[in-house]
């Protein structure tokens, strides 16, 4: 990895740095409104799926977490959320370079996930797979995966946390509930077109909920 082809930015607050690639993904609104939306309590273990550069476990990293773990499928993407995770977070964390369907972790208190959005059908066949693509397309990890390995990885009654597209919200609720899902919190975000653009859903595992519906949050 040459350190001349990262930057140093910030996620957030001006004090939460981390080094994102120039052409790779990099954290967007998405990321944001997930941590925002996102409840960690004192103790809990974290798993982030899909960390690409580790922004999300950097966000988590400022609460009195027990520890962290960010899976990377991708190499570049993984020794950067490595680098990431090594120089500033302060709580113990493991960054694994694996897919998720092949982890093995103790069953943790939370998982998290900005997943890729679009499915390879919907993808125009002349896209270029570059590492940009690779984190907006269902190459190495679709809905259904994310959703069945969140509930392999997460202890009874755990959170479930992610963020995506509301066009693809029947699909998410009925995946959600063939394994074992309850949605618990659900809030839409619009952009200033008043379009809504992203869902964002907190599930937990093997509980049937009263679904809340949170106020629109304005891009």
């Amino acid at each position: 990895m040459n350190m001349n082809d990262l930057r140093l930015d910030y996620f957030i607050r001006q004090d939460l740095k981390l080094y994102q690639h120039k052409e790779h993904f990099h954290f967007n609104t998405d990321t944001r409104l997930l941590a925002n939306f996102l409840k960690v309590n004192d103790q809990e273990t974290v798993l982030d799926i899909g960390t690409n550069n580790g922004a999300l476990l950097l966000w988590v990293d400022q609460f009195e977490v027990k520890k962290l773990y960010g899976v990377e499928v991708l190499k570049e993407a993984y020794d950067i959320a490595k680098l990431n995770a090594d120089t500033f977070f302060q709580h113990e964390h493991e960054i694994i370079h694996a897919p998720i369907q092949e982890v093995n972790v103790e069953s943790v208190d939370v998982i998290i996930s900005n997943p890729p959005f679009f499915t390879q059908k919907e993808t125009h066949p002349n896209v270029k797979m570059d590492m940009r693509q690779l984190g907006r397309i269902e190459i190495n990890l679709t809905l259904d995966e994310l959703i069945k390995h969140a509930n392999r990885l997460l202890k009874s009654n755990g959170r479930f946390y992610f963020v995506h597209r509301p066009t693809r919200m029947q699909e998410i609720l009925t995946t959600l509930n063939q394994y074992s899902f309850g949605a618990k919190r659900v809030a839409f975000a619009y952009d200033k077109d008043h379009e809504c653009k992203s869902i964002l859903i907190e599930a937990i595992k093997e509980r049937r909920c009263n679904c809340q519906i949170l106020p629109p949050i304005e891009i």
